[in-house]
């Protein structure tokens, strides 16, 4: 049995927020406009050893004729400026770096805010650096399925030659550079699970991720390789415990409620939408999985521009609402529903709205590490609204 301190630890922490309401487009204030960076890479694949080289333009032309190139390495979130450029009068740039390891990484372009210009940044190209293999190299010649559900847990099969080396396949969401927290268009790669691997066929067990393409990778023993997998909000059935979530839901909004003091009237029932179930249990997955970057729980996908990217991106453009909640394994449906009925932070209040009509629900098991070195068996629970 968990300890008070933990259960009281856990309902604090679904106090971290709430997104409730329909999205309102609003007028942004007038901002300093930004310098725009494109980029173009010689190559996007190299070996070792080898040289990419990268050119674009600045715009406006700036009158302090220099830029900045900046390397990220796959699996960091920060940016090192790695050399200074300078452009051509008409701003232009051009510039050649070498890979000394076979480390994969991103680079982009940077250049400095002047005057009432504001710093501008270019998008994230990645390159993908392979070893120096002697021999033939693997290659892939087709994969099945194209495309999988937000939540993962689709069985993807590749085939090609030379795989039998195999231990690591990673999806990485392509966004927009706008969809992203630093504009760089970068976010983190998301590993599969391999199942099996031969020399002609590697079955790998898809992540949770972000609506839209992403870019597979399968790290071979000689190469790297790519495809592109596609994901999209799939209709699925509740699993028990989620069910009994709803109905537990269901329960009180049959019944008058007071929230944080304020009285709140019985509201018809939601309806289960298999849609938004999907990408319930797409964020609760994400959050169990990576609990190493969010520590606890967080409405927001890491490291994207804002609450309602996620949405976006599953293709939710309607008004939407989400509550969450970490709790320890050992709870029952109620006992979930309950830190959000006594929540002071308009869980309650979201809970009863008559706003809503439908709802889906995602719940995950991961470790929550409550405190350095001390780790908690959680459910990570989810509901989206619309």
């Amino acid at each position: 049995m968990h300890s008070t301190l933990l259960r009281s630890t856990a309902a604090l922490v679904t106090a971290f927020g709430l997104i409730a309401g329909l999205l309102v487009l609003t007028a942004a204030p007038a901002q300093a406009a930004s310098f725009r960076v494109s980029v173009d890479a010689s190559a996007t694949t190299v070996a070792a050893g080898g040289t990419v080289t990268f050119t674009g333009t600045v715009s406006p032309r700036p009158s302090s004729r220099y830029v900045y190139l900046q390397r990220r390495m796959v699996g960091s979130t920060k940016w090192k400026t790695v050399k200074k450029i300078h452009t051509t009068r008409a701003g232009g740039y051009r510039v050649t770096v070498g890979t000394s390891s076979d480390a994969d990484r991103y680079y982009r372009i940077y250049k400095p805010k002047q005057g009432s210009r504001k710093a501008g940044y270019s998008t994230g190209v990645q390159v993908i650096v392979d070893r120096v293999v002697v021999g033939a190299a693997a290659s892939l010649t087709s994969h099945y399925p194209t495309t999988g559900a937000l939540s993962g847990g689709t069985e993807l099969t590749l085939t090609g030659s030379g795989l039998a080396g195999t231990t690591q396949v990673t999806f990485t969401p392509q966004v927009a550079a706008s969809d992203t927290a630093d504009g760089s268009g970068v976010l983190p790669e998301l590993p599969g699970t391999v199942v099996s691997a031969d020399d002609q066929t590697v079955v790998v067990t898809t992540p949770a991720s972000l609506g839209g393409p992403s870019l597979v990778k399968v790290y071979t023993g000689s190469n790297t390789l790519t495809t592109t997998f596609t994901y999209a909000a799939m209709p699925r059935d509740l699993e028990p415990f989620e069910q009994a979530v709803l109905d537990e839901i269901n329960a009180r909004r049959a019944e008058a409620q007071t929230c944080d003091g304020q009285k709140m009237p019985p509201v018809e029932p939601l309806t289960s939408d298999g849609t938004l179930a999907d990408l319930a249990l797409s964020h609760s997955r994400d959050l169990a999985a990576r609990q190493s970057v969010y520590k606890g729980i967080s409405h927001q996908t890491y490291l994207t521009r804002s609450v309602g990217t996620r949405f976006a991106l599953a293709g939710m453009t309607s008004g939407w609402g989400e509550i969450l909640a970490l709790s320890p394994e050992s709870y029952e449906a109620s006992d979930v529903v309950d830190q959000w009925i006594n929540s002071r932070s308009g869980h309650c209040e979201a809970l009863m709205s008559d706003q809503w009509t439908t709802a889906g629900v995602g719940v995950a098991t991961g470790r929550w590490e409550y405190r350095t070195g001390s780790f908690q068996d959680s459910l990570f629970s989810n509901v989206d609204f619309s």
